[in-house]
């Protein structure tokens, strides 16, 4: 990134939200196998996005939340419903990263406009981000929603520009994901790929 972006938007799930505690929330209900049933849903949680995007049959993010951890639970011998009950909301309370608050307000302090790109529906950001102290943070919450499609399709990526009215060129774009950094810098945004941490990307 460079002094010609006038926004920074950032992936919420991994990279502004703490992933780890996912698989402790997991060990309730695969005791042992927390960190392993974490990934599992998260990579079954991905791959009904992009099957859902490719083949044009459009579920919002909190039903493809679910039906992968039902998925999930299935194939490691977990109750379903009880997992369902328990996990439900696990997306919900995920904690903000340590370094997010002071990078916010460097950003906010050197005039930038800030936003979140992101899958989730916008129940799921709004509660997410008053959950973590973020619910003010931003000037812009975008939901893959709005256009029933989810990331990396370049259709979620133009939200922003379309948001800000800012050109591609102008927006930078921060995530912990390989796929996601590939969409946006194939859209045309300015990318900072961090490094991933937690039960799987996001």
């Amino acid at each position: 990134m460079n002094r010609a972006v006038s926004a920074v938007f950032f992936d919420l799930y991994g990279t502004l939200l703490d992933l780890a505690p996912l698989a402790v929330a997991c060990e309730e209900v695969a005791p042992g196998r927390g960190e392993s049933f974490a990934r599992a849903w998260r990579a079954e949680q991905l791959r009904l996005t992009w099957l859902r995007t490719i083949i044009g049959a459009w579920a919002d993010f909190e039903s493809v939340t679910s039906d992968a951890l039902v998925w999930t639970a299935r194939g490691m011998g977990v109750d379903p419903s009880r997992a369902s009950s328990v996990l439900a909301d696990a997306f919900d309370g995920l904690p903000v990263r340590s370094e997010v608050p002071t990078t916010l307000d460097e950003l906010r302090g050197a005039g930038l406009v800030l936003g979140v790109l992101s899958n989730g529906t916008a129940g799921m950001l709004d509660r997410a981000l008053a959950n973590a102290g973020l619910g003010d943070a931003f000037d812009h919450v975008l939901s893959a929603d709005e256009v029933q499609r989810y990331k990396p399709h370049p259709a979620v990526y133009a939200l922003a520009a379309a948001a800000t009215g800012h050109p591609p060129s102008s927006i930078g774009f921060a995530t912990t994901n390989d796929w996601d950094a590939a969409g946006a810098c194939a859209f045309g945004l300015l990318v900072a790929w961090l490094r991933p941490s937690g039960p799987g990307e996001t």
